[in-house]
């Protein structure tokens, strides 16, 4: 029975990656580097709502497998350790980084949404406005100007 339980949760790295099919497979260090079948990666929501992630090769995972070896089993996901630690300290702050240096980040006691990227940002709608500061991008004025820059807009 222990033989059992021993091998329905595993740790390992993941070896390869299946982007299409959203599976890895995971080398197990303490089984002489056995490389798990296809696993499907755990993620929030796959029906109305999808949500899509998955871990990279080389990272750190944990699997849990079906009684009957490792033919049939999940990647419930990855975890931080001493050398790939958290990106913040705070349970306050919901974040994400990125490996080009890209960050978002929610702070809920500020209620602070903060978006760093190194690249450009596009935001599409079929309708909508941007209002920063109470001034609306699409229904403000400016200031008559009759042949010289205008001014800020109200």
């Amino acid at each position: 029975m222990s033989n059992v339980l021993k091998n329905i949760v595993r740790v390992g790295r993941v070896s390869s990656i299946d982007p299409e099919r959203a599976t890895v497979r995971v080398a197990f260090e303490d089984k002489s580097g056995l490389v798990s079948y296809d696993l499907p990666v755990l993620v929030q929501q796959t029906l109305k709502n999808k949500d899509y992630c998955m871990p990279d090769p080389g990272e750190h995972v944990v699997c849990l497998f079906l009684p009957n070896g490792i033919a049939q089993g999940f990647c419930l996901g990855a975890f931080y350790s001493a050398t790939d630690t958290p990106p913040v300290s705070n349970a306050k702050k919901r974040h994400v980084s990125f490996e080009d240096g890209t960050t978002i980040e929610y702070d809920r006691e500020t209620s602070t949404l903060t978006i760093n990227t190194v690249g450009a940002v596009n935001i599409t709608g079929a309708t909508g406005d941007v209002i920063v500061n109470g001034i609306s991008l699409v229904n403000h004025i400016h200031p008559e100007s009759i042949g010289s820059a205008t001014g800020k807009p109200q």
